[in-house]
């Protein structure tokens, strides 16, 4: 039998070692097992509560082309930490017949295997979750010990460099944050401060982090100074600065289904923990208050604003539609999303919030405009005799596979029928009510007994409309109104139709905008009894 080997370390703090550690002692299981190596795959300082792990997906792609038949790892938990993907994954690898073999014992070749794997699995996913208990504990001891918690704040040195073993102030941070706070407090927005300073090239909060996500390139965002007033996120509200530091006010849950998605959650009042120093202020008191009532004053004022909208809108008419286009689009020369900048016209979000030093795509384009001139080319096209001939092949091939006979089960959905009578009737006797090993066997037979059995259908006609051409030429010339009839489910549409986001790029000139997108057709006859899978075309260019 061909194996697979396995292997996957969980943060950056263990040694890479620890992969050749792991490759030794499953050669060693797997050699004494007298399997054939073939392939190796490896994850390093990703946790096993995600299946987000190129090394796993590479190993499930290799499964379901019967590469090998047993996969060799050390343990399951390197497999799997998280019960969302282990059971639909074991589940699958089971059903292709390959099997697990671990180096502690594991070997889902034998029988009741499922029991001990599910507990073992069970155990490492609260092991998981009791680490990140264990380490939220521990901070909140040092929290009200008054010691340091970690984090990184903007105009301050980490106790863990400062080299006194405390939290000191970093001068020049220091004074930029002082310079945000006057600049704020006279009147000037996060807007313009964030591009006055990618102007005078002052490299961004982030720009010494080192990070692996997000932007790199130690550009000022408007978001990182204004931030969000009800977190206390952004410069203008960390209250770091007039010398309080909290800890606990809010935390970050990860998703059950996935660890590597997570959201902030904010925790009751009084959960916090704070202390002050008055050594580590950097903002005077008179300055905070200052840029406090002018935050204040704002959300006043916008929040007016939006209550009058609200109220010249019809009641119960919801919220208001969104832009056929908006999320659809990026900028070609920075990778951000063009966004709505006012209530007529998209910019880039990067030039638009940090300054032509963030991006130096200055070009606007009217909503008006790119819509109409997107949408005729779409039509224009999908219109294209080529695709219509795509398209006419493709439903011809799904009515082909939908009038294909279906695999006969028939003997095999009798003999499980007589072994769930069997097993049911054993049990109903008392004998063997308490076996584990036949309740699990029951089990596995109803559930494939269930999936061989065919689910009433109804019929499909086998007929090709003769006019199919003309219905969707029909549809193509009705794009418009059927995209902004429904400006939510139209964004969806266009997102199949089109396969990925629409690339606008400025010409030589910096006057125009190219627009790049590629056709995709997967939404095209959403409202036609036809389906029609995405496809690659080659990319269609249209001038703004």
């Amino acid at each position: 039998m061909k194996a697979a080997l396995y292997s996957r370390f969980s943060t950056d703090k263990q040694r890479d070692a620890s992969i050749a550690d792991q490759e030794r002692e499953c050669e060693r299981v797997a050699l004494a097992a007298g399997l054939e190596i073939v392939a190796r795959f490896s994850d390093q300082a990703m946790s096993g509560g995600t299946a987000q792990r190129p090394g796993y997906q590479q190993l499930l792609t290799a499964a379901r082309a019967k590469r090998f038949d047993v996969i060799v790892c050390e343990d399951i938990s390197r497999l799997w930490r998280n019960r969302a993907e282990f059971g639909p994954r074991s589940a699958e690898l089971e059903d292709l017949g390959v099997h697990c073999l671990t180096c502690v014992g594991d070997d889902t070749r034998r029988d009741g295997w499922g029991l001990v794997i599910q507990i073992k699995q069970a155990v490492a996913e609260h092991a998981r979750r009791e680490a990140s208990y264990r380490t939220r504990r521990g901070l909140e001891g040092n929290a009200i010990a008054g010691k340091p918690t970690g984090g990184r704040a903007y105009g301050f040195i980490a106790a863990r460099d400062s080299g006194t073993g405390q939290v000191e102030i970093e001068a020049d941070q220091a004074a930029i944050v002082r310079r945000i706070f006057e600049l704020y407090a006279s009147g000037v927005s996060p807007r313009s401060i964030a591009g006055q300073f990618n102007a005078e090239g002052i490299p961004s909060p982030g720009a010494g982090w080192q990070r692996t996500e997000r932007r790199r390139d130690s550009k000022w965002l408007a978001s990182a100074i204004h931030g969000d007033v009800t977190r206390g996120t952004g410069i203008l509200n960390n209250r770091r600065y007039i010398g309080v530091t909290t800890w606990g006010r809010s935390e970050w849950k990860r998703s059950a289904a996935d660890s590597k998605r997570r959201r902030m959650r904010m925790l009751a009042a009084g959960s916090a923990q704070e202390r002050t120093e008055e050594r580590l202020r950097i903002v005077p008191q008179e300055l905070w208050e200052r840029v406090k009532a002018r935050q204040e004053q704002r959300s006043h004022d916008v929040g007016s604003l939006v209550r009058g909208g609200l109220r010249r809108r019809a009641p119960g008419a919801g919220r208001p539609p969104r832009h056929l286009f908006s999320g659809l689009l990026s900028c070609d020369c920075c990778g951000a999303s063009y966004v709505l900048r006012n209530r007529t016209s998209y910019a880039c979000a990067s030039h638009w919030n940090g300054g032509e030093h963030a991006c130096g795509n200055t070009i606007n384009v009217s909503r008006q405009l790119l819509q109409a001139v997107m949408l005729k080319g779409i039509r224009k096209d999908l219109a294209d005799p080529a695709v219509l001939d795509e398209i006419e092949r493709r439903v011809r091939a799904l009515l082909r596979q939908a009038q294909a006979p279906a695999p006969d089960h028939s003997r095999r959905i009798a003999e499980l029928r007589d072994q769930v009578d069997n097993l049911v009737c054993a049990i109903a006797s008392g004998a063997l009510r308490n076996s584990p090993a036949l309740a699990e066997r029951l089990q596995k037979s109803e559930a494939e007994l269930a999936r061989l059995q065919p689910a009433a259908q109804p019929k499909r006609t086998a007929m090709l409309l003769p006019d199919l051409r003309q219905r969707v030429t029909g549809m193509v010339e009705r794009l418009d109104e059927v995209l902004q009839a429904d400006a939510e489910r139209g964004r969806e549409q266009l997102r199949g139709i089109l396969g990925d986001r629409i690339r606008l790029r400025p010409d030589e000139s910096g006057r125009f905008l190219w627009a790049d997108y590629s056709l995709g057709l997967s939404a095209l006859t959403a409202n036609a009894d036809l389906m029609v899978a995405g496809a690659g075309f080659e990319p269609a260019t249209f001038g703004l």
